[in-house]
């Protein structure tokens, strides 16, 4: 074999390994914000539903007892 040729196979090599790394570290890093993301999106979620329940809570306060206006409108008139 020529040792040019071994030497440039040894050089590619070495290029696609790199290659490989970068990418695998890459994936990691990709996969890590995701976990995190995810963790932050299930707060969110968590937190909105929390919020719907108090805007229900408020909302049922507010809707009208049957016969609530009647005092109103005996002062009125």
């Amino acid at each position: 074999m020529d040792s040019g040729r071994v030497l440039l196979a040894l050089k590619e090599r070495e290029k696609w390994r790199d290659r490989r790394e970068r990418l695998r570290n890459r994936l990691r890093s990709v996969q890590a914000r995701k976990r995190y993301l995810q963790r932050e999106l299930d707060a969110l979620r968590g937190r909105a539903a929390h919020l719907e329940e108090v805007l229900a809570g408020q909302m049922a306060e507010r809707a009208p007892a049957e016969h609530a206006y009647v005092a109103y409108d005996h002062v009125r008139r």
